[in-house]
């Protein structure tokens, strides 16, 4: 008797791909339409298993349903069946959900979006299968790899510099932004592709930034920046460290901060920084700041010092529903205080807030009250 895995697949391939490793069948059948014939392939790169080929079936016909649930139940009628619901048309699940509902040699499972498989026969879940975030990205055709920082790469130095890096802000706040954080087109390209260079504030010459980047991975990037304060003078101040450069500019440095708070969490399992999903040659269709594997599924993670245009959250949420699918958890991190509408727009768009200055005000750990936040949330059904 061998074990049969009937899966409908739809436009999702998360909860097919993980209901197959949570069965671990002898064989798959999938069952598809023209539309998800993609999903399809992309699923068989990512499987080590017999499959079984079927053309596509007719997304709302139910003659042409019942007949093709009918013929798979009587020729698997003498091997052990399990039939996934969870992804494909609801006319396919009602279908094929009530023709093996009735078959004593099978088995009707469907994998909700905390990656548990819920057996609809014994009522009873499994849930104690390995979760692999990178799988999960090829199959959204979104490979990840050699496109991201790990945590670990990150040096006692690098903390040493966020420090500096935080003094040197708080000497002046606004002219720190101008000049790491806030770059044009024409900076961003230069820094980029520049081993060394300059940048200096247009409005007060007294602003500058200099970088010259390691070449190798055993050297340090060295910068200096130079800011002038009308009550505090001026002040000069050198950070040498393996990841610098990174840092310095774009606030890198509260992005490696949050991902720290974030590796005190019992649930992250991996933390993955400066996540850049290619399109093609030096040209990258998104950027998510941080992304945590929690063994069950995917936080993204937007960093920013302070909101100012509430449309990025809208933005943030189109990257966690195209690159994470419908499961995936978003959260929206800042420095300074949020306002009362940002807070609602990211309740709108069920993305979760947290503030670091609202932890300060209270006088609470913001490691901890992350974690409480994250472990309340975590668990909830995205309903859409």
């Amino acid at each position: 008797m061998a074990k049969i895995h009937i899966t409908l697949v739809g436009g999702q391939p998360a909860p097919v791909y993980h209901g197959i490793v949570a069965t671990k069948p002898d064989r798959v059948v999938f069952v598809y339409s023209d539309e998800s014939r993609e999903v399809v392939e992309a699923l068989k790169r990512e499987i080590d298993l017999p499959v079984e080929e079927q053309p596509p079936l007719d997304p709302t016909d139910p003659v042409r349903i019942l007949r093709r649930a009918e013929a798979l139940a009587k020729k698997y009628e003498n091997d052990e069946v399990t039939v996934n619901i969870s992804s494909g048309l609801k006319s396919w699940s009602h279908l094929f959900g009530i023709t093996f509902d009735k078959q004593p040699n099978a088995a009707v499972v469907y994998m909700d979006q905390n990656n548990i498989l819920w057996n609809y026969r014994t009522l009873q879940s499994v849930s104690d299968f390995e979760f692999d975030m990178h799988t999960l990205f090829r199959l959204y055709g979104n490979s990840l790899e050699n496109n991201y920082r790990k945590l670990s790469d990150y040096t006692e130095e690098d903390d040493r510099a966020v420090e500096t890096i935080e003094k040197i802000r708080q000497f002046n706040i606004k002219s720190f932004n101008s000049l790491v954080a806030l770059l044009d087109v024409k900076e961003q390209n230069k820094l980029k592709n520049s081993s060394k260079g300059c940048f200096k504030d247009e409005d007060n010459g007294d602003n500058s930034v200099e970088w010259i980047r390691k070449s190798s991975a055993k050297e340090n990037d060295k910068i200096v920046i130079s800011l002038f304060h009308p009550q505090k003078g001026k002040r000069c101040w050198k950070i040498v460290s393996p990841n610098a450069i990174s840092l310095v500019f774009n606030s890198g440095w509260f992005e490696y901060k949050v991902a720290k708070l974030l590796s005190s969490w019992e649930k992250a399992k991996e933390i993955c920084l400066n996540c850049r999903f290619p399109f093609k040659q030096n040209v990258d269709k998104n950027e998510t700041d941080i992304i945590v594997n929690t063994g069950t599924k995917l936080l993204f993670v937007e960093c920013k010092t302070q909101l100012t245009k509430t449309t990025d959250i809208d933005k943030f949420r189109s990257v966690v529903k195209t690159y994470g699918g419908t499961g995936s958890k978003g959260l929206f991190v800042t420095k300074e205080q949020l306002s009362d509408v940002a807070r609602a727009k990211c309740a709108e768009n069920a993305i979760l807030s947290f503030s670091l200055k609202d932890a300060e005000n209270w006088h609470l750990q913001p490691e901890k009250e992350l974690a409480l936040l994250l472990d309340n949330e975590l668990f909830n059904i995205n309903a859409k």
